[in-house]
């Protein structure tokens, strides 16, 4: 609750510094042209100059003196606010203490008034204007609860909206939690598979995928970074299967003209084309195809990764409308829905999709945000470059799609 706290101590400040202080003096001076203006009729009445700045000038000075009162009665009403649990012994003591404030006010004050004005007081007159400043007082008091209610409204509203920012935050990180053991496991599955057919390969993507996972681990406490980095990350894990799978899949960036700044979700893209290697392309004999693309859309970001690999499932193939889009599937599509959903709530999907020559597409919709990110499309630690041999290295994803010499 710390980050609570200072909004609240926020809101007290300026409820009571600003908005009570300026209603108090806007009632008083409310009541003081009210009265100056029936002192000035009286005297026309009776044929006389009314002489208006003059009343105006002595009702404001007997008004405004009301409000030195103000803040006891504003401790008083945060003390004993008009509620449960104990709304009627609470509001007798508002009440005495209200008839307490009209009394101190008349004797406390009217001297002043009189040293101020050079108008002597009139002492049949000391009851009514009691009574009067009871009045005002009370219509401060209802004005002060009416603060301190939209105050504790606010503050709920503060609190609820904190909770439901740290549990999104608690499930975010769940899901983190989940897909990187996952991400480990189904890596080092694959260097162990290479590891008899190829050493020297496998030995190489064991170093490629320490220095990935470094980086991952070292920037993964963020929710969203930029789409150049997100490309970034993706062009390394890509290199580490094309050692697994070498030249019989070739892989196409279609991310030349991707707002590279846009805000995406962290490693959006890495389960999509771990699926596609897995799911869709491991099970060829010969070669395959995977494309990965990336175009704003109005106020949308469309990322997708295809391939033309067996498929998936017939609930996911039956179609290439959203409606059909698979809601089951592996731990890490499940995982990246979930966390759009978490994200961007109705405006982030992931939706599966056969396209016309056969495979998988999946396709994630998020709304477009170009910057501010949590650093630039390159932060976050070391990209290793000395554990990269040339040789091996695959068409990246900011280059033409064309493989490399």
């Amino acid at each position: 609750m710390g980050d609570v706290a200072a909004p609240e101590s926020a809101l007290d400040s300026a409820m009571e510094r600003r908005v009570v202080p300026v209603g108090a003096v806007v009632l008083t001076t409310f009541f003081a042209l009210l009265y100056g203006l029936r002192g000035g009729i009286a005297a026309l009445d009776r044929g006389e100059d009314p002489r208006w700045a003059q009343q105006i000038g002595w009702s404001l000075v007997v008004w405004w003196t009301c409000l030195p009162l103000l803040p006891p009665l504003a401790a008083l009403v945060r003390r004993f606010p008009i509620g449960r649990p104990r709304p009627w012994r609470n509001a007798g003591i508002l009440l005495l203490g209200t008839i307490a404030a009209a009394w101190l006010r008349h004797v406390l004050m009217t001297p002043v008034v009189v040293a101020i004005t050079g108008v002597p007081s009139v002492p049949g007159s000391a009851v009514a204007r009691t009574l009067t400043y009871f009045t005002v007082f009370l219509v401060m008091v209802a004005l002060l609860h009416a603060a301190h209610y939209h105050r504790a409204v606010r503050i709920r509203e503060l609190r609820e909206a904190a909770l439901a920012r740290g549990l999104a935050e608690a499930r975010l990180a769940a899901l983190r939690t989940q897909l990187q053991p996952h991400f480990v496991f189904n890596v080092l599955n694959a260097v162990t598979a290479l590891l008899h057919a190829d050493p020297m390969a496998a030995d190489r993507m064991l170093t490629r995928f320490a220095a990935l996972l470094r980086t991952i681990l070292h920037e993964g406490g963020r929710e969203e970074h930029a789409l150049g980095r997100e490309l970034d990350l993706l062009g390394r894990y890509v290199e580490l299967m094309q050692l697994r799978f070498g030249d019989r899949i070739a892989v196409e960036w279609s991310v030349a003209d991707a707002p590279q700044g846009a805000r995406v979700p962290f490693l959006v893209l890495q389960p999509l084309v771990e699926n596609a290697y897995e799911h869709g392309l491991g099970g060829r004999e010969t070669g395959g195809r995977l494309q990965i693309a990336a175009t704003r859309a109005g106020d949308a970001l469309r990322l997708s990764v295809e391939d033309d690999g067996v498929g998936g499932s017939e609930e996911a193939n039956a179609g290439t409308r959203p409606a059909v889009a698979r809601t089951g599937g592996g731990i890490g599509l499940r995982n990246t829905r979930e966390r759009l959903l978490q994200l961007y709530g109705a405006q982030g999907s992931l939706v599966l999709e056969r396209p016309p020559g056969g495979g998988t597409r999946a396709v994630v919709t998020l709304p477009f945000v170009d910057g501010p990110h949590e650093g630039g499309p390159h932060e976050g630690g070391p990209h290793d470059d000395d554990t990269h041999d040339d040789d091996t290295h695959d068409d990246g994803p900011h280059g033409t799609g064309e493989p490399r010499s």
